[in-house]
């Protein structure tokens, strides 16, 4: 076998990606300070703690600590208690879907009702099919207003209490506003356990520009951490209640992950440490982004969905309506051979057919900002009439490389 036939067309991958204007929301830009160990042989080693002699001990199971990254990790988690407002987190997640699992498992019992949101509502495609397979009920939230992009709290409490159901897990990936999360936990009461699925909007929340869901009822906050938050593709989760979190995480800590990859928890606990010292700036400009992408679509005559606070976005999303303009995929396709990648997606969220979720989150981390956004609009537009300026699009993007609000500054 010839390895390097394979490693040939990574390398083409590469090279591919870095021609692309990549506007998709859910994918990040990660430092070269958080990669900085990508490539280490502590990559290859378990992480399980560190103490100052660098011995860790389990009792029945000792093994080499790793005191540097432990003394990174606990930063990290102190830093992220003080952004979120929470008494306990857990940085060990693998992934958004295996923090989603961990959530659910460890504050739930086998033979609970779980509540999620149906993906025509803008849930995730995986949460029921864990839901179902790992000895819980599930029913799904019962209503959402499409005109005023929230949830009816009284439907969801109705159902919530009719089906004898223990949580509510809030995975919404496709939303422009934060959700009415005070005037659910009202109607649901308190024992209620409500699941904040924070994936999206992770860093818009640590960086004070978005909602702050512990403290709007939420018990706890779950993600992935490769969106707004511009981290490596690993999970976290966050809990309101010592208690209850200590609890949670003794289960999670327990059994449910072996080792949370060393590397990745380097970048991750590097890229928390960016977002307390550079996020609230870095959400803010995602912010901004976003509403001045959306307007400048607009005034090409684009139909741009707006956030429920009359603003086109209150996050990284833009919601460019496409039932109009063409097909999806001849639509794709167009704008893929410019060099520009983005997301088409159909969920009856807005009940209007296809639409392109535009994400604001990475071009802002390589420090773009308002003008850029025009640019980019203009790219759009040219692209979806068929023009062909692929090598403008490449040359432009390549301006972009740094990670801004970061530690590589």
């Amino acid at each position: 076998m010839n390895i390097q036939t394979y490693h040939s067309k990574i390398r083409n991958d590469e090279q591919q990606d870095a021609q692309f204007l990549h506007l998709t929301s859910n994918e990040p830009y990660v430092s070269d300070t958080a990669r900085a160990f990508a490539n280490s042989r502590l990559a290859d080693r378990y992480y399980m703690g560190g103490g100052d002699d660098e011995l860790v001990d389990f009792g029945a199971f000792t093994t080499l600590g790793l005191p540097g990254v432990e003394a990174l990790v606990r930063a990290a988690e102190e830093a992220t208690k003080e952004m979120l407002g929470a008494a306990e987190v857990n940085l060990n997640c693998l992934s958004g879907v295996h923090a989603m699992m961990c959530a659910i498992l460890s504050t739930t019992e086998p033979g609970d009702t779980v509540m999620t949101v149906h993906h025509d509502h803008g849930g995730h495609f995986a949460t029921k099919g864990i839901v179902d397979r790992i000895g819980r009920k599930h029913v799904f939230t019962p209503a959402y207003d499409y005109d005023a992009l929230k949830f009816d709290a009284e439907a969801i409490a109705k159902t919530f209490k009719e089906r004898d159901c223990k949580a509510l897990y809030m995975d919404v990936s496709y939303y422009l506003n934060p959700h009415n999360v005070r005037e659910i936990r009202e109607a649901l009461g308190e024992e209620a356990i409500i699941i904040y699925d924070a994936s999206h909007t992770m860093g818009l929340i640590m960086g004070q520009q978005f909602q702050a869901p512990l403290k709007e009822g939420a018990n706890v906050i779950c993600a992935n951490t490769h969106k707004t938050l511009p981290g490596p593709q690993k999970g976290m989760i966050a809990f309101r209640d010592a208690d209850f979190g200590k609890k949670a995480n003794a289960i999670i800590d327990g059994c449910l992950y072996s080792s949370p990859h060393t590397a990745s928890m380097i970048a991750l606990s590097t890229t928390i440490l960016e977002m307390k010292e550079f996020g609230q700036d870095f959400a803010k400009q995602i912010v901004a982004n976003s509403n001045a992408l959306a307007e400048a679509l607009n005034m090409r005559g684009y139909h741009v969905r707006k956030a429920n606070t009359g603003r086109w976005s209150e996050n990284h999303q833009v919601h460019l309506m496409t039932e109009k303009i063409g097909k999806h995929n001849e639509l794709w396709r167009k704008l893929y051979s410019n060099n520009i990648n983005v997301n088409f997606d159909s969920p009856d969220v807005f009940k209007q057919g296809f639409f392109i979720r535009l994400g604001t989150q990475e071009i802002t981390r390589r420090g773009m900002k308002e003008a850029e956004m025009k640019q980019i609009a203009d790219f759009l537009q040219r692209g979806l009439n068929g023009y062909d300026f692929a090598d403008e699009v490449t040359v432009f993007a390549d301006k972009y490389r740094k990670a801004h609000y970061s530690f590589d500054e």
